[in-house]
């Protein structure tokens, strides 16, 4: 009784809370520090968000551009066939990329990394090159109805570039020198071919790529500190040497930023009318008023604010989840697998998203500068949604091969290309009755 009277509240508490019984998930006698997670849920975890904001996107995107269509005098359901077409191709692409093997994304990493090099080259040759939003980026090849960006397939080449030379059997990942050379010199590369076409935000994007891939590969941390220390004055002299970007940098300091006035809204204003107006639920599918012309590239980077006026904070929330998890699932699948070479194309793969999604919402929010960044597998684009589902293919090719699930080639000997989700039936024995036995005796 004195024991009860001396304790003290704290005590008490804590005492009381030990006495709940502890809840559990998971199998009866298994740690949570022993559980696996399942190379299938990871699988599936990769495609299924994946799918979803495909076609969450072709949704939005159609509703977006449809007035603008109109006001051009087009159909909007005629214009709608080639952003289907698009969506359809690249979803093909996703399902064809996930069929291959490891070992062709492995011998054939140098020579796609050479192709988009050379692809994204062209943007500087007259014939070829075209600009836009005051970035030279994309390339017309004559015979073809539409204009292709090549640093979206520069991005995952070199990922796979990358992955391929820090897993060959002669790489020494402790060596600074050899990783200089062999990484840093590609990666130097892709970022001079993005940058001759002024396209900062794209190169920011391939960076990050790059520092994910190498990062999970596993180079020395401090190496990572010299390249950002060595990075901001390179990114200062672009930022200052650019009004543009420094007036989109200068824009969103507090303080420094010119007053806003609703009588010359800018961009960002009518984006964040976009999500004010939306408030919770939204104002329904194809309710958006911004896109009435007053919101420019509605359909394309600014997605997500079309998305917050329709549907609201919850359909925002939505697109942010499945995003989340896909990008998590590509992170489980990077850390599921054996091969090295796999582990750093599923990490590069998800920095890449993952920064870019948040680039996006930095912009769209207010939060960071406008830089024309594209949200991946949402914002309407050719070149920019096809070769993003193809990533998302590769790395489902490396769940798959997590999995021992059926992949294009000859059969894994271990899984015979079986389903690891079907249990195998085997027949009984097959034993003679014991009457026929005994009559046998």
């Amino acid at each position: 009784m004195a024991d009860q009277v001396t304790r003290s509240p704290r005590e008490r508490l804590a005492r009381l809370w030990h006495r709940i019984p502890a809840i559990r998930f998971g199998r009866e006698g298994q740690s949570s520090a022993v559980r696996e997670s399942s190379p299938v849920t990871s699988y599936y975890l990769v495609i299924i968000p994946a799918v979803l904001l495909a076609l969450i996107g072709l949704l939005m995107g159609f509703s977006a551009s449809a007035v603008t269509n109109i006001a051009q005098g087009e159909n909007p359901y005629i214009a709608f066939l080639k952003p289907l077409a698009l969506t359809t191709i690249g979803l093909i692409m996703m399902f064809v990329a996930q069929m291959v093997p490891e070992k062709v994304y492995y011998a054939g990493a140098l020579v796609l990394f050479a192709l988009a090099c050379l692809l994204q080259a062209l943007v500087m040759v007259p014939l070829f090159g075209r600009a836009e939003g005051g970035n030279t980026n994309w390339i017309h090849i004559p015979g073809l109805p539409f204009l292709i960006q090549p640093s979206e397939l520069l991005k995952l080449a070199l990922i796979i570039a990358l992955a391929q030379l820090v897993a060959r059997r002669d790489s020494r990942r402790d060596d600074f020198k050899q990783m200089a050379i062999r990484c840093g010199g590609a990666t130097a590369v892709a970022l001079g071919l993005v940058m001759l076409g002024h396209d900062m935000g794209t190169a920011l994007v391939v960076a990050t790529c790059a520092f994910g891939a190498l990062w999970v590969a596993g180079l020395p941390r401090k190496w990572f500190g010299y390249a950002i220390l060595a990075a901001i004055p390179i990114l200062a002299f672009l930022v200052v040497q650019n009004p543009t970007r420094l007036r989109r940098i200068i824009a969103i300091i507090p303080g420094m930023g010119p007053e806003r006035s609703t009588s010359a809204p800018e961009q960002i204003d009518h984006a964040l009318w976009a999500f004010g107006s939306g408030g919770l639920m939204g104002l329904g599918p194809g309710a958006s008023r911004e896109k009435w012309e007053y919101l420019q590239a509605a359909h394309t980077d600014f997605i997500l604010a079309i998305v917050g006026e329709e549907f609201g904070l919850l359909g925002t929330c939505s697109v942010l989840v499945l995003m989340m998890l896909m990008v998590w699932g590509m992170v489980r699948v990077s850390r599921e697998t054996t091969s090295l070479f796999a582990a750093v194309m599923c990490g590069g793969i998800a920095s890449w998203i993952a920064v870019q999604t948040v680039i996006n919402v930095m912009s769209v929010t207010g939060i960071g500068p406008v830089i024309g960044v594209p949200l991946p597998l949402v914002s309407s684009g050719g070149s920019a949604f096809v070769f993003t589902a193809s990533a998302v293919g590769v790395v489902a090719s490396c769940a798959r091969a997590n999995a021992r699930m059926r992949m294009f080639g000859s059969p894994d000997e271990a899984s015979a290309g079986r389903d690891p989700r079907r249990r195998i039936h085997k027949r009984p024995a097959r034993t003679r009755p014991v009457r026929q036995a005994q009559k046998a005796r």
